[in-house]
């Protein structure tokens, strides 16, 4: 991306300023997804392009080996990419969806087909597991049988349903076709029928369920005459002249099968090819790691899509990896910020019952608008990393606690700390030092002094050893959440008074909408605002620890502030705002949590997932991050972090051009402060208030009229009124 820097003057009591913005922020309002296309699971070929599928983006090779994204902010009308297929007489890429979903892709739009999705006569999972084109016609192999879809008229010509014995629902994985027969791969053997007959009748279909193939056939595919189809631990088999016999691999089990000058055959992580003649040859190379997918190009060059080094070909030659820049992993499961402002990702260590994932995921960090991953530090089980000036911390559910200190890195686990189950949640930096929680451990709260020795803290109730998350707040109180299976509430640990609290849904002990508890946050004002099973709350910390403490309960048309919701993760803008996210999408409240601003869902944004499980804000740019099971994707809010005085203010975008429709921010504001928009001659245009450091305008006047195209003076006043700024924005229409 091309940066532009603009210089403007601002006065400021007075004295000249010179000013630059840099416009390599996204525009308010508007939103950038951060897919990971390190796994690739579907490959398609077509008119000189390579298109390898991630499971919620499209990554595409052109011909001169330039990449493109395709997501769900350039239309793709949903997440969990089941597989690729490319219409080559119409020009066009058929995506298809775990929920039934089918995305056309042309070279100017993107069309979704619905019919299946939304079909309420189609019961059950409606998961398009594969797409094949044949002439006019793309047979999709559903969970339910096989549709018929014309990819002329878009629409559906027949479905093949109820294929099982006796008109059973059974699921079809993939089809393939030899001379002028159609063979299906099903969760009992292959079924097979000749196109030219009326396959919706059941006895029209010839079916293979003896012997090996009694069990589900993975993977289907024709090559040379022959149809061959993988079932795990039984083997590759071959058909011809009416005869199934084994090939090879029979106690393997397989990740895809396909053809093209070869039989590829992904194997137990290994890539092989099978020539016409027979031959059996492994296809090895550093960059193939875990191969699930091939495809061949017009030139006869290998993609593969793997899901460690996302699409890989040898078309320069050597096998290499072809990934945009994005996450290592799809999944978001904590985020955090450094001191620097550099946002952070983690992958997650643990399951709902709390046993270690198995992820061996490294930590990503998003920075000038790039990411990039830390080898060095812990990759097991990540499930939080937090900082101070000189030291990192990273904490894993299965490898206990990773300390950087200016670059020396010190691994913590029950060998040589108090770390008992090596199973730490999470961590949070505080004066006194780095506390740390121990999940299922008889002293669960843990303090890494500044100078490297540890403190240990236990609590005389079993709810207390099964810490989730905790954070520190402005008094210096830890607030542990506690695990709602083992029962929930919130533990709050005074180090300097030595004393606790344990906050529940019982007045006078808290009070809260729910003991199941699953997050916490620190406002503007000090308060922390809590996230339960049955709405938010918030707490004053000097009242905590008093025995006698009731949260405050925000309402919202004549309700708790989301009592029909669990809210998984809260953050605090710059506005003293409240984003909320839950799972049923995210929300954005007024400071009070009374007034609604924003609710985003997949419905109505590129979320990939309407769980959010958490959320982070950059606080000089007011980007939010939302972190879901499926990926990141971030927002450009219109709040940023502030100081009672002017800071380098920027006004973006400078000057506004015709096609911009968006607002104008003006950033880098006292807090809170009043701000007016002129004209050249001094007549008030707009008048607003910033949120933080942070006022937006949308180019119009009072009456809704765009501005015309003019020099507008931006007026800025401190709420004190003893500061103020005053700059220039220039329209063009």
């Amino acid at each position: 991306m091309r940066t532009h820097i603009i210089f403007f003057l601002l006065m400021v009591n007075c004295q000249l300023l010179i000013v630059n913005c840099i416009a390599q922020e996204i525009p308010l309002g508007t939103w950038r997804t951060h897919t990971s296309f390190q796994t690739v699971h579907a490959v398609a070929v077509g008119n000189n392009t390579v298109y390898g599928a991630s499971s919620s983006g499209v990554v595409v090779v052109n011909s001169d080996n330039s990449l493109s994204v395709i997501t769900r902010l350039d239309g793709l009308g949903s997440t969990d990419i089941t597989s690729l297929a490319y219409d080559a007489p119409r020009q066009q890429l058929l995506v298809s969806y775990a929920d039934g979903l089918l995305d056309i892709i042309r070279p100017n739009e993107i069309i979704s087909f619905a019919g299946l999705k939304d079909s309420p006569t189609i019961t059950g999972s409606k998961k398009i597991n594969q797409v094949s084109v044949q002439a006019s016609l793309a047979y999709l192999a559903t969970d339910y049988g096989v549709v018929v879809f014309d990819l002329n008229q878009l629409e559906v010509k027949e479905t093949w349903r109820d294929l099982g014995p006796a008109g059973q629902l059974w699921s079809i994985k993939q089809c393939t076709f030899s001379n002028d027969s159609i063979f299906l791969a099903t969760q009992q053997g292959v079924m097979a029928g000749a196109l030219s007959d009326n396959l919706l009748d059941f006895a029209n279909w010839k079916r293979f369920n003896e012997g090996a193939f009694t069990n589900a056939v993975a993977f289907i595919t024709s090559f040379n005459n022959k149809v061959f189809a993988a079932i795990d631990g039984k083997g590759l088999f071959s058909y011809e002249t009416g005869v199934w016999s084994l090939e090879n691999f029979a106690d393997s089990d397989f990740y895809s099968l396909n053809a093209g000058s070869h039989v590829w055959i992904a194997e137990s992580d290994k890539l092989w090819k099978l020539s016409a003649t027979g031959t059996l040859t492994q296809v090895e190379d550093s960059k193939i790691e875990s191969p699930v997918f091939v495809a061949e190009d017009d030139a006869g060059k290998t993609w593969v899509g793997d899901l460690r080094n996302g699409l890989i070909s040898d078309r320069s030659g050597s096998f290499q990896s072809y990934v945009p820049n994005g996450p290592t992993f799809a999944n978001g499961f904590r985020l955090s910020r450094n001191t620097s402002n550099e946002v952070f990702a983690v992958s997650g260590g643990f399951t709902s019952g709390f046993l270690p994932i198995g992820n061996n995921e490294r930590v990503n960090v998003f920075s000038s608008g790039q990411w990039r991953s830390e080898p060095a530090w812990l990759t097991a089980d990540v499930t939080d990393v937090d900082f101070t000036s000189n030291k990192i911390i990273v904490s894993s559910f299965s490898s206990g606690l990773q300390v950087i200190d200016n670059g020396t890195s010190t691994v913590f686990t029950g060998s040589n700390s108090p770390l008992s189950t090596n199973r730490v949640t999470a961590s949070a930096v505080s004066k006194d030092g780095t506390w740390v929680t121990n999940y299922g451990s008889a002293l669960p709260l843990h303090l890494l002094k500044n100078d490297n020795s540890w403190e240990s803290f236990s609590f005389p109730f079993s709810a207390a050893q099964y810490p989730t998350d905790l954070i520190v707040d402005a008094l210096g109180q830890v607030w542990m959440i506690l695990n709602p299976a083992q029962g929930g509430g919130i533990l709050i640990f005074d180090y300097s008074k030595n004393s606790y609290a344990y906050l529940t849904e019982a007045t006078g002990s808290g009070s809260l909408p729910s003991r199941q508890v699953y997050s916490l946050s620190t406002d503007r004002n000090g308060y922390v605002w809590i996230g339960t099973a049955a709405g938010v709350a918030y707490l004053n910390p000097n009242q905590v620890l008093s025995g006698n403490v009731n949260s405050i309960k925000p309402i919202v048309n004549g309700r708790i502030l989301l009592r029909d919701e669990t809210t998984t993760s809260i953050a605090v803008d710059g506005g003293n705002r409240k984003w909320l996210g839950t799972r049923n999408g995210v929300w954005l409240f007024d400071a009070f949590g009374e007034t609604p601003v924003h609710h985003f869902t997949v419905v109505n944004s590129p979320l990939l997932s309407d769980e959010i499980s958490d959320i982070e804000i950059h606080p000089v740019t007011g980007e939010v991050f939302f972190a879901t099971p499926k990926g990141i994707v971030s927002f450009r809010a219109d709040a940023t972090e502030s100081t009672a005085a002017f800071a380098s203010v920027k006004i973006f975008p400078n000057p506004v051009t015709p096609t911009f429709t968006g607002r104008v921010s003006i950033s880098g504001l006292a807090t809170d402060a009043r701000v007016k928009i002129t004209d050249i001659s001094g007549r008030l245009i707009w008048e607003t208030s910033a949120h933080g450091g942070t006022a937006t305008w949308h180019v119009r006047d009072y009456n809704g009229n765009r501005a015309a195209t003019g020099m507008y003076l931006v007026i800025a006043i401190a709420q004190d009124g003893l500061d103020s700024v005053v700059g220039k924005i220039a329209v063009v229409n």
